[in-house]
């Protein structure tokens, strides 16, 4: 087990429950509580067959019982049962090709809080065709997303796109928009969403990315952006950035990524990229395990070594889902980064409220 699994250790089984009665609210409304709760594995977030449409009740953070973000704390530690160490890499980025080609079930244009336009996939397989026709659950999902992130954060997405690649693989995952580099589609796997914690985590995960990738902090490159299978051309376009070169174009100097790249990963990057750089896939995950286990005390998970831009979104998920680390790691420290920001420390409460609202 890594060195933090002190600061990786789930809750109490008391608070593991909470999550899973706030999406069961989510998507069924509030339970008679004449009757007695089922287990939290026995009702998924998602209904696997299409329910009839039914209005749904606002979701309204908690306001009187708040004030000034004091309940954050004590919030903060029934969320812990959301964290887990990350044991699979199919769950969020990067992951050995799935056996099951990815699928769109229908895609939606984001409008503030509003999902309008649907494109249906005609050629859905037969077999997720009630999936694709759960416009309910699509909404729900994306209404708890809506939840959790404060719309001002949600204001470069542009698409919401409902897809699968079949079960325990990839949950979740941005992109830049087809159309404009600094416009992000988000996609949510409707058959991988029915366990909360884990829906939870990765939608922040997600998000660290959007923090982190925007055109706000990273300057959108066109001409990588419209040749993205060209790694000549990627290469020549970081030679005149003096900053960290991500895919999607050159940091700014003072922008999260380059200020933690900076702090953390000066004396190993240039081992990182070497493996990056590898093309055989085998060898690729072979070579990145090493990494980690040189470096284990660095990343508070495993998947967070696999590049700076994984690693600083496990390092902001454990930052918004735990409370400040008291340990002196580096891996600590990385989650510590994030509370020199003003911004964020607010965007933290703001988001802990969103979900505290949830799980009452």
């Amino acid at each position: 087990m890594p060195k933090t699994s002190i600061f990786l250790a789930l809750a109490a089984l008391a608070f593991a429950s909470l999550a899973c009665m706030a999406a069961e609210r989510l998507v069924f409304g509030e339970a008679d509580e004449s009757v007695a709760a089922p287990a939290a594995e026995s009702a998924p977030l998602v209904p696997d067959d299409p329910q009839p449409a039914t209005e749904q009740p606002a979701l309204v953070p908690a306001e009187s019982d708040c004030p000034n973000g004091d309940c954050v704390v004590a919030c903060m530690e029934g969320l812990d049962s959301i964290l887990y160490p990350s044991t699979a890499n199919a769950l969020r980025g990067k992951s050995p090709a799935s056996e099951v080609e990815s699928t769109i079930l229908v895609t939606y244009t984001v409008d503030g809080d509003e999902l309008l336009y649907p494109e249906i996939n005609p050629d859905v397989p037969s077999r997720w065709q009630n999936l694709q026709e759960n416009t309910e659950a699509h909404h729900n999902l994306w209404r708890y997303y809506t939840t959790l992130i404060p719309a001002a954060e949600r204001a470069y997405l542009n698409e919401f796109i409902v897809y699968t690649d079949g079960k325990d693989e990839e949950l979740a995952a941005v992109s830049q928009s087809l159309t404009d580099p600094a416009r992000w589609n988000l996609m949510v796997d409707i058959t991988d969403a029915e366990h909360p914690q884990d829906l939870t985590f990765t939608l922040i995960h997600e998000f660290g990315h959007l923090l982190t990738l925007n055109a706000d902090q990273v300057e959108p490159n066109l001409a990588v952006f419209e040749n993205p299978d060209d790694p000549d051309l990627f290469y020549e376009e970081s030679l005149s950035c003096p900053n960290y070169f991500a895919y999607e174009g050159c940091s700014n100097a003072d922008s999260y990524l380059n200020l933690f790249i900076d702090e953390f990963w000066g004396d190993i990057y240039s081992e990182w990229e070497e493996i990056d750089l590898e093309e055989d896939e085998d060898r690729y995950y072979e070579l990145l395990d090493e990494f980690y286990y040189n470096y284990e005390d660095q990343f508070i998970t495993d998947y967070a070594a696999t590049s700076p831009e994984e690693d600083i979104a496990e390092s902001f998920s454990y930052f918004i889902l735990t409370e400040a680390p008291g340990g002196d790691s580096i891996a600590e420290q990385k989650v510590l980064f994030f509370y020199q920001f003003p911004e964020l420390v607010e965007l933290r409460e703001q988001i802990a409220i969103g979900l505290c609202s949830q799980v009452k």
